[in-house]
């Protein structure tokens, strides 16, 4: 994927103080800045883009559920009408901000002066875009426990906080959990996991392979493609020389920002000493909190004293007597098991607000300028049936 250059973000007419000061980003800067956006996520071909300006925003959905045609008689009425049924998603756009300073003295001492600012102002959007595809994929509203010196400076290096972002919205990821799920039950990535998931999506769905897309971690592929490369065979040298190798007839989209083991998270009652299942087995890093885990700093509860774990089944129980009180619901955030998305390039849909802000103030006693770019965003899968998510995928050798 082609990284932008200075002068196609130039022209998304988001680096100058002239806009900075004008706050709202008019109709065509905001349809060049969010066309830079999606280029720079690589989800352009792959999803649904959505652009609106409400405050939020309802899509039809079509559907035919069951066979339309009947036998048909001579001069008879077959007593049977066919119809579609009707429903709508409804998207309900998240406000997100990207708030950054620039000290003068930081301008006047780095060699390139002022325009330094404009490159930092670009570095900020194009780092706002890698967000907003974490969002789209690992959103979970639940807020997964996250290390607070990775979300605030001077933060504990070992306590942890809620991901106030990540629980923004539901992400593609999560939202698949209720489509159709495989198991793949640790079987390495393969072409007959590619296989297991067209087989598990219903017959109406494959009449226009080509269209299909499937979401996959970058390394994940990069370990199908290295399997592929280790055959003594015509495909086996087509991979090494870079030739084109999607499964069955359909696109893998890598996703830059979804990891091989995503992250996720899921609150648990745990009664007694009971074991619970997780939805990923062969989890890693494992993290037990109190459910009400909020914006203040909390050392996690202790393997082995608190709790125990299964890490290949994926399972938490509860020690007791002790800090995890019986019956008491816990937050568990962990690593899952690599897993791919497979759907229709539509049945994705990203939706991004029109309304972009990019403004900018002064602190004169501190001697800063300050900025925010601010957005609204939102996620959905238009048709689950149509979605097949595969999980739980090993990737030996």
């Amino acid at each position: 994927m082609a990284t932008p250059d200075n002068a196609q973000i130039q022209k998304a007419l988001i680096v100058t103080d002239q806009i900075a000061a004008q706050g709202k980003l008019d109709p065509a800067q905001s349809d060049k800045f969010l066309d830079w956006v999606t280029d720079e996520t690589g989800l352009k071909d792959s999803v649904r883009i959505v652009r609106f300006r409400n405050e939020s925003m309802k899509i039809d959905k079509i559907n035919v559920g069951r066979r339309v045609a009947v036998p048909k008689d001579e001069a008879a009425d077959p007593g049977l009408r066919r119809g579609v049924s009707t429903s709508k998603i409804e998207l309900a756009p998240k406000e997100i901000m990207v708030p950054f300073e620039i000290s003068d003295r930081f301008a006047e001492v780095n060699l390139e002066g002022e325009a330094v600012k404009a490159h930092i102002v670009r570095m900020m959007a194009a780092t706002f875009a890698n967000n907003l595809e974490e969002l789209y994929i690992l959103g979970n509203k639940l807020g997964p426990a996250i290390i607070e010196a990775d979300y605030r400076d001077a933060g504990s290096e070992v306590n942890h906080i809620r991901d106030n972002y990540l629980a923004l919205v539901n992400g593609w990821s999560l939202l698949a959990d209720g489509a159709n799920v495989i198991d793949a039950e640790g079987e390495n990535i393969s072409a007959g996991i590619f296989s297991r998931a067209m087989r598990g999506l219903p017959t109406k769905f494959r009449r226009r392979m080509q269209d299909m897309r499937v979401l996959i971690s970058p390394d994940l592929w990069s370990l199908y493609l290295e399997r592929l490369a280790s055959r003594a065979t015509a495909v086996g040298d087509a991979v090494i020389g870079g030739g084109s190798h999607d499964p069955f007839g359909m696109k893998a989209a890598a996703i830059p920002l979804w990891p091989l083991n995503p992250i996720s998270v899921e609150h648990k009652v745990l009664n007694g000493t009971t074991a619970v299942a997780l939805k990923s087995a062969n989890v890693t890093e494992v993290v037990v909190h109190p459910e009400t885990l909020g914006n203040a700093a909390t050392p996690s509860y202790v393997e082995g004293v608190d709790y125990t774990l299964d890490a290949a089944a994926g399972t938490v129980a509860r020690i007791g007597p002790g800090a995890i009180a019986d019956g008491a619901t816990v937050k568990i955030t962990y690593k899952a098991a690599p897993q791919i998305i497979m759907t229709h390039r539509d049945n994705l849909i990203l939706a991004i607000g029109r309304d972009i802000t990019l403004e900018k103030d002064r602190d004169i006693f501190k001697g800063m300028d300050q900025y925010a770019l601010s957005a609204k965003v939102d996620v959905q899968i238009q048709n689950l049936d149509a979605v097949v998510k595969v999980k739980n995928i090993g990737i030996g050798v």
